[in-house]
Formats: C-alpha cells, sequence, structure tokens
C-alpha cells in the first residue's frame, strides 16, 4: 500500500542519465484470470522502443528485464501495480494498490509519480466504530480496503420488568452500565488515533448508541465525524466498506468543489492564485506556488528549460520542436510529452502540494483556467 511518505522518497530520486522505468499496470479480477496485463504491458514497451534510440533502448531492455523477473515471481494481488526501476541506480519499488490505475509507461530521469498522485489524494485515513450497548467493533478503511482494529465487549445488565423501587434501580444500573461501555469505546478510539492518526471517522450502529458516543468523544475526535451510519452490530465487513466509501466520495467531491470556488474568487480579486496554464507555469518557475490544483485528465504538450528551469506548454513562448531554445538565457530547451506531469513533479520538490480534482469541480476547472491553477506562497 502506498503512503505519502513512499511518494515523497519516489519524488527524489533521480536516475540522470540512466533513466528510471515507472510502470502502471491494471490488474482487474479479469484480467488476472487472463494474464492480459502481460500482454497490455508487452505492447506498451514496444511502443516506448519505437521512440528511443538504440542506446536508451537497450538502458530500456535491462529495466523491463528486470520487470519480467518480478512478473514471474510475484502473483498479482489488488487491483492496481505501480513499478519503479533503475538498475544502475539499485533503484527497485513496487506497490500493490487495491484501486484500479491505468495502463502506462514512462522512461526518464526522474520517477513518474502522477497517477500515485491521485490515487493518495482520492484516498483519507477512515476509522468505523461499529457500536451498540454491549459491543464496539473498530475499523480501519483505507484506499478502498477494510481492516478491523478492535473488538469490545461489556456485561450491561438488562432492563428489569418488575415495576417500583426495584424497576427505577435496574433501570439506572443499567444506563450506568451503556455509559460505561461506550465512554470505553470512545476511549479505545481516542487510543487508536494516538497511535495511527486517521483523518475522519464514522460512526455505525442504532441511532442512540452512537448518538451517545458521539456526545463522548474527545473534541478533536468529535469534529473528525464525517457520517453516521444506521446498522447491525454483526453488519459484514463488505457492507461497512461500502456505506463508509460512500461518504468518503460525497465528501470528496464537495472539498473539491470548495477548492475551484476558492481559487476562482481569490484569482478574480487579484489575490494569491492562479487560474490558467500559463500564469501556473510561470508560478512554479518562480517557486511561487504553494498548492497546485489539476483538473483530472489534463496533459499538455510542452518543454523544460534545463538551465533556468522556465516550464511552458507547446507554442506559449518558445516552439515546442527539438533544438528550440528558451527566450530568456538561450538554452536548448527539453520536451516534455506532458508539462502538468512534470509542473506537480516541481511543486512536490519544492514541498507543496498537489490536488488533484473531479467530476463538476474538474469541468468548471478545465472550463475557467483550462485545467491547472494554483494558491500561491507571497
Amino acid at each position: 500500500m502506498i503512503r505519502t511518505a513512499d511518494l515523497e522518497r519516489l519524488v527524489t530520486f533521480n536516475g540522470g542519465r540512466h533513466g528510471v522505468l515507472s510502470v502502471y499496470l491494471n490488474l482487474a479480477p479479469a484480467r488476472q484470470l487472463r494474464r492480459s496485463y502481460r500482454t497490455a504491458f508487452n505492447d506498451l514497451v514496444k511502443r516506448l522502443e519505437e521512440q528511443l534510440d538504440a542506446e536508451r533502448r537497450t538502458a530500456l531492455q535491462e529495466e523491463v528485464a528486470r520487470v519480467w523477473q518480478y512478473l514471474d515471481a510475484e502473483p498479482p494481488r489488488g487491483q492496481g501495480l505501480a513499478l519503479f526501476s533503475c538498475a544502475p541506480r539499485d533503484f527497485w519499488q513496487a506497490y500493490h494498490l487495491p484501486v484500479p490505475v491505468a495502463d502506462d509507461l514512462r522512461f526518464g530521469a526522474t520517477p513518474y509519480v502522477r497517477p500515485l498522485l491521485d490515487v493518495l489524494d482520492e484516498y483519507e485515513r477512515f476509522v468505523v466504530a461499529l457500536v451498540d450497548k454491549e459491543k464496539a467493533r473498530l475499523f480501519s478503511v483505507f484506499m478502498g480496503e477494510i481492516e478491523e482494529e478492535r473488538e469490545l465487549f461489556d456485561v450491561v445488565p438488562g432492563r428489569h420488568d418488575q415495576g417500583g423501587w426495584s424497576q427505577a434501580n435496574y433501570q439506572r444500573h443499567h444506563e450506568m452500565h451503556v455509559h460505561w461501555h461506550l465512554k470505553r469505546a470512545a476511549e479505545a478510539l481516542a487510543a487508536l488515533f494516538r497511535r495511527h492518526p486517521f483523518d475522519r471517522l464514522v460512526l455505525a450502529g442504532p441511532e442512540e448508541a452512537t448518538s451517545e458516543l458521539r456526545r463522548l468523544l474527545p473534541r478533536p475526535l468529535r469534529a473528525k465525524v464525517a457520517g453516521t451510519i444506521p446498522a447491525e452490530l454483526f453488519a459484514g465487513e463488505a457492507e461497512i466498506l461500502r456505506r463508509t466509501l460512500e461518504i468518503e466520495r460525497e465528501l470528496e467531491r464537495e472539498a473539491e468543489e470548495r477548492i475551484v470556488d476558492e481559487l476562482e474568487e481569490l484569482n478574480a480579486a487579484g489575490g494569491r492564485a492562479t487560474c490558467g496554464v500559463d500564469a501556473t507555469l510561470d508560478a512554479i518557475w518562480q517557486g511561487e506556488v504553494r498548492r497546485l490544483v489539476v483538473a483530472e485528465g489534463t496533459q499538455l504538450a510542452g518543454t523544460e528549460c534545463p538551465q533556468c528551469g522556465r516550464l511552458a506548454r507547446a507554442g506559449y513562448g518558445a516552439e515546442a520542436r527539438p533544438g528550440a531554445h528558451c527566450p530568456l538565457c538561450n538554452s536548448t530547451l527539453v520536451l516534455l510529452d506532458d508539462v502538468v506531469e512534470r509542473a506537480a513533479e516541481r511543486v512536490l520538490d519544492e514541498k507543496g502540494t498537489v490536488e488533484v480534482v473531479h467530476g463538476a469541480a474538474a469541468h468548471r476547472l478545465s472550463q475557467h483556467c483550462g485545467g491547472l491553477g494554483a494558491f500561491l506562497r507571497f
């Protein structure tokens, strides 16, 4: 499972003249049965070889051999695979992902990390507390996977059916034990958060139990409650996961809409934001971007100056053709198949963040900003 720390290690690696092979393969169940992901990899290699000179093809073949060795030895797991290889620098990273990724193959000086940016951005770490008046089950949900963390059980005396003072005393006794049980569940959640911080908390179970648990949570955890799910304690993991992912998707889309709203409003008011490909690439060149916002699927050919670092889309400021020169320092430009990917790498290198937006937010960003915008540092 890829995590932010893993991504940071990838971003800082540079294979230089040796090159890094980045491989993404869709491992959907049907593809695993037919092993068609191997055919897809082979086709990607053939297409890439056609674009390289003899020296680069030889270097590529060394990396491809390492990947084939891995595919032969390791059975497919999950729904996606990301591999990064640079044999001369003894660099190798392999990640089985619980979510699908599009087939892709890149061979360049640095790992191609943009698909991983999208994966990490889409998935927050959730904890689900499934409770009733006697039991509590805690689950961790991340990147489409669910794992049960802990189960708590408390003996709670039943309600007393007799009348008079005896019934009132038993009722208070029962309610006190329910309170203690849910308080212990809240303490277990707080302890889990200290050990493994999570982004969101979902409460599941009968309304009476979830309401009381929410009241007993420490304030920091109460602020993380993302929703409540009516459920029985014996609910299966698949059902809990499905309902949690529905909440996650709704929250993510709402957050993306707010990001695009803020970006457009700040830019229109002349604030510290850019809206548009050219203005955003200029801001990245000047080191001003603290948060890059990209519409899903945005890809543009462009150039990068190896001397001054200027990024530009094709046809803006310099012609994107072999041998073209930087209009600022006259150095020979490096042609890029996707200047947006390079822009994301540059922002990460400078300790900024990248937000990939989807659906309606992506459509608005594409219409109004060409698919690219940024919040600025200064």
